[in-house]
């Protein structure tokens, strides 16, 4: 398992421009913060990172793209609830495991 712990990456948007991203973490679990540490998330529906805002120890997006100015619902420098984040890195775990099976069934014996 490879971490990256608080580098800036230029990350890809389906629908704007590439991002300039602090991403700490590893492939179970990553989070992702503005250059003023803004906590931030990808929005499927938009196809773009947007500013986060915790809910119930979970992010959230607040719809509004990090390429604009933060909302005052914003979170900075917060971190998801242990619980949250315990839950995420099983949902991730149990999805690549189920990628291996598969790639494994299709391999020829």
């Amino acid at each position: 398992m490879v971490g990256v712990f608080g580098q800036m990456v230029s990350l890809a948007q389906a629908n704007g421009p590439d991002v300039e991203l602090i991403v700490s973490g590893t492939e179970l679990y990553a989070t992702y913060q503005t250059p003023e540490g803004f906590s931030v998330v990808y929005d499927e529906g938009q196809g773009l990172f947007c500013y986060a805002k915790l809910a119930q120890g979970k992010f959230l997006s607040t719809g509004v793209p990090v390429t604009a100015s933060p909302p005052p619902e914003a979170a900075r420098d917060a971190k998801e609830s242990d619980d949250v984040r315990m839950h995420k890195i099983a949902e991730r775990t149990a999805q690549m495991e189920r990628r291996a099976q598969a790639t494994n069934k299709e391999r020829p014996q």
